[in-house]
């Protein structure tokens, strides 16, 4: 029996998303776990992976359209099984046998070549039968008088198509030569001015005062996290660890070696085993404690923030997740994260640290989580020992914790088992 492929949801709250790319077409072997199509949704591109082996049999949905959550885009199969007559309505699959021309070049690929005026024909293609694939443009463009493909998150790509502006016209003023929705509203300002009548609900302009329109991504966050504030009573506990010995082991660990943030992961989740209340979730007046420890981490990018989950990552040791925690973290600021990267959180860890003045900190608990940890940075403090000063190497740190299932004691003693993990890692 064929295996219908969903399109999932992508996280926080997704209602639709957009096909970008099929890495796949009908008729085409797959196995399970093969990345099978590239997902637009409001904060990332995420990889969509066959849960299932066989013949790619249909493909229902072409790329560039918006689709609700929970249909069926796909149907993976034996050679032997027919496609099913249903089709969507409004979205006739995509052709088993493309034009050879079609074929060469990937979706993604052709529309990044046009968009930086580069003839696909022209490339040599590194994809399956030769076929041209994203990162062939993007070697072309570094090759080529030093030029870097347009680097844009989905949103601004939406919003680009939306106004008809082409994005190789627009100035970057983000980091790493990111294209901002500020930059394409510059852009279309520029462009096409507004007109000087108002609506009358509009605010009047005010001399050496810009408007800075807020992102969708943002409005998700801010949703959640208002959400979170109003339903949720936080209450705050903050420790100062001495990390002196720690950072000496870590010193001493052969190449890669993990460094500070690694730990404090690591040690977190381990704390986290012996601490159980805090590594739950309360959903609809119901509490949930969790087995395993699904470690999502805070990742800041330029039009908002991410939380990526490291799942099961009690499974790992320190090595292993410092591995998987960096790759989770470089799918989430490339833009490239997967559909369970964005859910199933159940604790998270949000750091400053890399901000030498942020001493410490309190975090907005992620809903539906109970706690969250706030890093500061690690520096040189004065420390009194045995009744003399010493300059060791401390970190301030702040658990939050939704005081309708929790309490002080639990995040005490969260706080009071991590100097123990540090003080055992030290040994």
């Amino acid at each position: 029996m064929a295996t219908d492929i969903v399109l999932p949801n992508a996280g926080f709250d997704t209602q639709e998303a957009r096909i970008i790319e099929w890495l796949v077409k009908p008729g085409d072997h797959v196995n399970k776990g093969d990345v099978i199509a590239v997902i637009e949704s409001d904060k990332a591109n995420v990889e969509l992976e066959s849960i299932a082996s066989g013949i790619v049999l249909e493909v229902l949905y072409p790329v560039d359209m918006d689709v609700p959550v929970g249909a069926t885009i796909a149907r993976i199969g034996s050679a032997d099984e027919r496609p099913s007559p249903a089709k969507p309505a409004e979205s006739p699959p995509i052709s088993a046998a493309p034009a050879r021309e079609d074929a060469r070049i990937s979706p993604l690929a052709r529309r990044m070549a046009a968009q930086n005026q580069v003839d696909p024909a022209a490339l040599a293609g590194s994809g399956p039968r030769g076929r041209v694939t994203r990162e062939d443009v993007e070697r072309h463009l570094k090759s080529v008088n030093g030029r870097h493909p347009i680097l844009a998150l989905p949103k601004v790509r939406r919003a680009a198509r939306a106004a008809g502006i082409d994005l190789a016209m627009v100035s970057s003023t983000g980091r790493d030569g990111h294209i901002t929705l500020a930059d394409v509203q510059a852009y279309q300002g520029v462009k096409q001015p507004a007109p000087e009548v108002r609506q009358a609900s509009a605010p009047a302009p005010r001399e050496g005062v810009t408007e800075i329109p807020i992102s969708r991504m943002r409005q998700t966050i801010a949703s959640r996290l208002q959400k979170s504030a109003q339903d949720a009573p936080h209450f705050y506990v903050t420790g100062e660890f001495d990390l002196e010995a720690a950072l000496a082991r870590l010193a001493s660990m052969p190449e890669p070696r993990p460094k500070v943030n690694d730990l404090i992961q690591y040690l977190t989740v381990r704390t986290l085993m012996q601490v159980p209340e805090l590594n739950a979730t309360f959903e609809d007046g119901h509490l949930y404690r969790h087995e395993s420890v699904n470690l999502a981490i805070a990742v800041a990018r330029d039009d908002g923030l991410l939380t990526p989950v490291v799942h099961g990552a009690d499974r790992f040791s320190l090595e292993g997740l410092m591995k998987e925690s960096r790759a989770v973290i470089g799918r989430a600021r490339e833009n490239r994260l997967q559909p369970t990267d964005l859910s199933g959180g159940t604790f998270t860890i949000s750091n400053l640290g890399m901000v030498k003045q942020v001493d410490h900190f309190t975090a907005v608990i992620n809903p539906p989580q109970v706690a969250i940890l706030a890093v500061g940075t690690v520096k040189q403090r004065p420390v009194i020992i045995n009744g003399g000063f010493h300059a060791r190497h401390t970190v301030h740190m702040t658990v939050s914790g939704d005081h309708r299932v929790v309490d002080g004691m639990n995040l005490a003693r969260f706080l009071a088992v991590l100097q123990q993990e540090f003080d055992t890692f030290a040994r």
